[in-house]
């Protein structure tokens, strides 16, 4: 058995180094009892003895923040595929709801329309007040937090209770488990063994912690439809967009409105992402700060999927896109809509790839981690639909 010397210890998640890798404190199963949980109830003391008032509020003692291995900034900074959950936090934002900038009418943002209203009591993040259950399901609104799609436990493939192999590794980094053993979950995503769940944890690679690369493989949208079914099969039979269908071939040849020009060496862009169809494990994927695999288009296995569009947490625009959709004709005019607010652009992150802010309207220099689109580019919809 491999012994693991700790070097530095900051907070509950600081990581272990050892010969060069990097392991996180959850390491894709359970993690030391005491980063969660007080061993004897104490005043502040929440459901089973956890460190906080309630589910999420015990995982953000450690998300909590900006950079990193965090998920709610106090300024829309993190730049992590999943976003940030500081969009669903009552701001005081508004945006221009006359789409000119000449003449701006500044309206309130509702922030219950950003992302996944998570409830974390000890900082200040409340429920969904227009949506009781979820869109296209019924999981409850009131309910939402942290542990709703992740297992904090980490167990995969039924875990323990299912008598599995013990994890070895995390299965978010592209390790590849020892005979014997199996690798966790993505992101310590539930498997179909959680109650109410029908479909496994997808498959997905991150670069490191801060999960600002990722590369997807195969079965985000069917895990979205645990709590999202109606949305899945009605995008299948034409109701919605579709997922779990091929990329368009034109997702190769489209650069920027008014260049198609692409070569599918290069195609592929963090903010339209596309799962490659790896069904085996996050070992199969690529590198995904490997430009010369990770930056490759899609091929016949490529497909669509939720998070091509979406955020998994949270982001700066409605309903938890990618990109601006219905204020502004151009993107680079999205953010006008927080006309008025307090709102520190230098700092928030509304449009960024591979951990980087971009300049939207900046045409970049060639690199496709960090390209900006230009002046007049319209909605990333034309990745794959070409409109513009």
């Amino acid at each position: 058995m491999k012994k693991f010397f700790t070097v530095s210890l900051a907070v509950a998640g600081a990581l272990l180094l050892v010969s060069g890798s990097a392991f996180a404190f959850h390491g894709g199963g359970v993690a030391h009892c005491d980063g969660c949980h007080s061993m004897h109830s104490g005043a502040d003391s929440g459901p089973s003895l956890q460190k906080g008032s309630d589910n999420s509020s015990t995982c953000l003692n450690c998300h909590n923040g900006a950079a990193r291995y965090h998920v709610n900034s106090a300024d829309g900074s993190n730049t992590n595929e999943g976003g940030d959950f500081h969009w669903v936090n009552d701001n005081g934002y508004n945006f221009n709801s006359s789409h000119d900038p000449r003449n701006p009418i500044s309206t309130p943002v509702d922030y219950n329309n950003f992302g996944h209203n998570v409830i974390a009591a000890d900082f200040g993040i409340e429920a969904d007040t227009n949506l009781t259950v979820a869109p296209g399901g019924s999981f409850l609104a009131a309910e939402l937090g942290c542990s709703s799609c992740h297992d904090p436990h980490g167990q995969a493939q039924g875990g323990t209770i299912g008598g599995a192999a013990p994890i070895s590794v995390s299965g978010s980094y592209g390790e590849v488990p020892p005979e014997g053993t199996i690798a966790g979950n993505y992101r310590l995503l539930y498997d179909s063994n959680k109650n109410g769940f029908s479909e496994d944890a997808p498959i997905a690679r991150a670069n490191s912690y801060d999960g600002a690369y990722v590369q997807y493989g195969s079965g985000m949208s069917g895990w979205c439809a645990n709590c999202h079914g109606q949305f899945y099969s009605q995008s299948a039979s034409g109701g919605m967009h579709p997922t779990d269908v091929s990329v368009p071939g034109v997702y190769n040849s489209y650069v920027a409105t008014g260049n198609y020009s692409g070569d599918i060496a290069t195609a592929y862009d963090p903010l339209v992402p596309i799962e490659r169809g790896v069904t085996t494990g996050s070992w199969d994927l690529p590198d995904p700060t490997d430009a010369a695999t990770a930056g490759v288009g899609a091929d016949g296995s490529s497909q669509v999927m939720c998070l091509s569009c979406h955020r998994a947490h949270a982001s700066p625009f409605e309903n938890a896109l990618r990109w601006e959709y219905n204020h502004s004709e151009f993107i680079a005019e999205g953010w006008m809509m927080f006309d008025g607010s307090n709102v520190d652009l230098t700092v928030a992150a509304p449009y960024y790839k591979g951990g980087n802010i971009i300049d939207v309207a900046d045409p970049g220099t060639g690199n496709p981690f960090t390209d900006g689109y230009g002046e007049y580019q319209r909605s990333l919809c034309n990745k794959c639909h070409v409109q513009d």
